[in-house]
């Protein structure tokens, strides 16, 4: 019995290059993803005033979470008002989605929403406030 080798060509260099780059593209892309509000974030005047209008009602977050994320979220949230065309409904959504994805109870999610709107978008006020006076009585 006579045992024969076959040889497969080498691919060499082309091979290696193309591992290095599927590392790179892959760490590469987890370094690029990197939250943004994590890095140097320096938190304005609105953003403390959001964040101690939160500290009124104990609801502060734990350590997992940053200032610059929650102030992030905060003008989420306004953004979200101010560009819909349904300020009020909007503004009820986000309450209703608060409350159902994180442990805040309504009144709480309500708070956030609303401290939101107060620090970020306070034009909308006037808005939202016209918007629920011609809403029929419950």
């Amino acid at each position: 019995m006579t045992t024969k080798l076959v040889r497969l060509p080498r691919l060499g260099l082309s091979v290696w290059v193309a591992e290095v780059g599927l590392v790179i593209a892959l760490l590469g892309h987890s370094i690029w993803v990197a939250p943004h509000a994590a890095a140097g974030c320096t938190l304005t005047a609105q953003d403390e005033q959001y964040i101690n209008l939160l500290a009124q009602k104990n609801m502060i977050h734990g350590a997992d979470v940053s200032d610059c994320n929650v102030v992030a979220e905060g003008r989420w949230f306004a953004d979200q008002v101010r560009n819909s065309s349904d300020p009020l409904q909007t503004a009820r959504s986000l309450v209703q989605k608060v409350s159902e994805t994180t442990p805040m109870n309504e009144e709480q999610a309500e708070w956030e929403v609303e401290s939101a709107i107060f620090v970020y978008a306070p034009e909308m006020i006037p808005t939202i406030k016209g918007q629920f006076a011609q809403e029929p009585p419950e």
